[in-house]
């Protein structure tokens, strides 16, 4: 074996140990700085969702408690907002944040707006767009909805005010024909409501005494005849 080539057969260990003990090192001091930032970052951190601070639509805060108000929802809310056109009357009965949706108010999907995100750690994007289109929906399902509580209140006046009598008889088997028209724009208990109005209203002048006695006419009755001295 040649003389020149011991010293660097025998300083090769000794050169890979030390260059393992500095890994190591660099790594014990890389591990203690991430624990030390992570148990101090999210403190200082101003998007860590646990320490930031939300308020409500009139300055109220927002915390952890305020979520159980979204509990036991059963409006399918994103697919409500993606309708191509407009709501059905009928799915205002849906229930979310703890009311039927036609209860909402201008103020609930505010709050939403904020409140959804917070509980969910959803996009505040995306929420906020879903509840924009949600409650344009639902205002106008509503709007359809009044008309018809409106017809059914004048409707409603408009029978009390009537005696019994044909033409009583004949205005609520009318009205219970519009009714089944006017089904699609009212709710089912809307509907429920008015069609058990018109059928105790309907008994109580089929039993009551007619203002006007109809004149029934036997069909085997020859009717009114031209005395012998008028036929000429």
């Amino acid at each position: 074996m040649r003389a020149d080539t011991q010293p660097y057969s025998a300083s090769r260990p000794n050169l890979l140990a030390c260059v393992g003990a500095i890994a190591f090192v660099m790594f014990l001091v890389l591990s203690n700085s991430t624990a030390a930032w992570s148990q101090t970052g999210g403190a200082t951190n101003p998007d860590d969702a646990s320490t930031k601070e939300v308020k409500g639509p009139s300055g109220e805060d927002i915390t952890e408690a305020d979520c159980a108000k979204l509990e036991g929802s059963t409006a399918p809310i994103q697919r409500l907002a993606r309708l191509p056109g407009a709501m059905s009357v009928r799915n205002l009965e849906f229930t979310y944040f703890k009311k039927p949706l036609y209860a909402l108010t201008a103020k609930d999907f505010a709050l939403l707006r904020v409140l959804k995100p917070f509980c969910d750690d959803t996009l505040p994007e995306i929420d906020e767009l879903i509840f924009d289109r949600l409650e344009t929906k639902v205002n106008e399902a509503s709007a359809t909805r009044e008309k018809a509580v409106q017809w059914i209140a004048e409707a409603t006046a408009k029978m009390d005010a009537m005696k019994p009598s044909p033409e009583a008889i004949r205005e609520v088997h009318n009205l219970w024909a519009e009714m089944e028209n006017r089904r699609l724009e009212m709710l089912a208990s809307d509907q429920n409501y008015f069609s058990k109005y018109l059928t105790e209203r309907r008994n109580a002048l089929y039993q009551g005494k007619q203002v006007k006695p109809r004149v029934l006419i036997s069909p085997f009755a020859p009717g009114l005849t031209i005395a012998p001295d008028q036929k000429e």
